[in-house]
């Protein structure tokens, strides 16, 4: 058990230590009131979760009594909120000796959701090392600090077998994408990766001896992609389903096309979130979902996305209303239209859902800045838009995977 003066320091910062988990067989609370079953406990700690000061309220209860204690303490710790405030009592309570032989904490196994973002210089280099190693028998979704994690952070990552989610995107200091997998591909419990690095790879190497995590579902990549570099696409994992490009240097559409040629195999959800100097990247749409035949989910700016049908494509490879692709939902990023006062032909749109140049969409999405209200300067054409979506799902009926009343045209910002 931690010492008295132990439990009053940490008691000071919520969500830190407040003492060991002990025995539920108390049963009373004070001198008078009875304490409730442990299952009721359970539920009210389960009924905080939904509020935005459930750290607050989660480290409160544990100060009650040693039942409300026991049943509070483990989520806790589930997810703790750390911030520079409270961080360096976060870590007297994870790691209480630098050794970890010579003092251990039963809390570190608590912990399943690390979120250190918020962290700029409150934490170092080792320090991130030395959490991850406290951590490895429980963290199962990660999110590095900014300045904090580096190279020598990796040999601890890949000791933490239970990890689900990976999220380096706020990493400041560039890894090698290569360096990076030979750390996680033995992870097999990873499934989503999110990355900013440095690809790198050498012109004159042959085919890519490349080792991605066994159950990779969702890759969110942020790198300077040259064309050597697009040969790393062709290792893809069969497990992949989700890949966002976002803020690629280097990229263009015939690039995008290759990969789209090296992964789209086992695609069903593809997003491209470019740069702002780089929001005139020409996107033939027609021939990008050609090389994505699973593809259900695409999000891609919309200021010169071409939809117009091409009659000059094969018939033979060209989808139609009687062979149509799967894709479901696309949205379109209309930012940077927005900027330069430009507007989307929504009458290219409609004619491409209605003959199936565009598979089964029936879910449509415009993305928009704050100032501006597209329901009121195209009422009809996205009103049309609308009523054609909600047809084809009512004609579709019940079984199809995006219902009558889920189809049709969203705004978002």
């Amino acid at each position: 058990m931690p010492s008295a003066t132990d439990e009053t320091a940490h008691a000071q910062a919520v969500g830190e230590e407040i003492g060991s988990p002990v025995s539920t067989e108390d049963q009373i609370v004070g001198d008078r009131l009875p304490a409730l079953p442990i299952e009721v406990l359970c539920q009210v700690v389960d009924y905080v979760h939904f509020f935005p000061s459930a750290q607050r309220d989660l480290w409160a209860l544990t100060l009650v009594s040693q039942s409300w204690y026991a049943a509070a303490v483990a989520s806790l710790y589930k997810k703790p909120d750390i911030s520079g405030k409270n961080f360096g009592l976060f870590v007297r309570t994870l790691c209480p000796s630098i050794n970890a032989h010579i003092r251990k904490t039963c809390f570190s196994s608590m912990v399943k959701e690390l979120n250190m973002s918020k962290l700029v210089h409150d934490s170092t280099k080792s320090l991130t090392s030395r959490i991850l190693g406290r951590l490895k028998d429980g963290l199962e979704i990660f999110v590095a600090p900014q300045a904090s994690f580096a190279v020598n952070c990796l040999a601890a990552l890949s000791k933490c077998h239970y990890l689900r989610e990976l999220d380096l995107s706020y990493v400041s200091e560039s890894i090698g994408l290569l360096q990076l997998l030979r750390s996680v591909s033995k992870l097999s419990r990873l499934e989503k990766l999110f990355i900013r690095c440095k690809l790198d790879y050498p012109a004159d190497r042959g085919p890519p001896n490349v080792v991605w995590p066994p159950k990779l579902k969702a890759l969110r990549l942020s790198a300077c992609i040259n064309g050597n570099d697009i040969v790393i696409f062709t290792t893809i994992p069969k497990s992949l389903v989700s890949l966002t490009l976002r803020h690629c240097r280097g990229l263009n559409g015939e690039s995008i096309r290759t990969i789209l040629m090296n992964s789209g195999d086992v695609l069903e959800s593809f997003k491209f979130e470019p740069r702002t100097s780089d929001s005139l990247i020409y996107i033939d749409l027609l021939h990008w979902i050609e090389h994505a035949p699973r593809l259900r989910r695409l999000f891609i700016p919309a200021s010169s996305s071409s939809i117009r049908a091409d009659y000059d494509f094969p018939i033979s490879l060209r989808y139609s209303a009687q062979n149509p692709h799967p894709l479901e939902h696309i949205e379109f990023d209309c930012t940077h239209l927005d900027l330069y006062g430009s507007e989307l032909d929504y009458e290219d749109i409609w004619l491409a859902i209605a003959e199936g140049y565009l598979g089964r969409v029936r879910r449509l999405g415009f993305r928009h800045q704050f100032n501006v209200q597209p329901w009121r300067t195209n009422r009809t054409e996205l009103q049309d838009l609308d009523d054609l979506l909600r047809a084809l799902a009512r004609e579709d009926g019940q079984e199809a995977n995006i219902k009558e009343q889920d189809a049709g045209v969203y705004i978002c910002t």
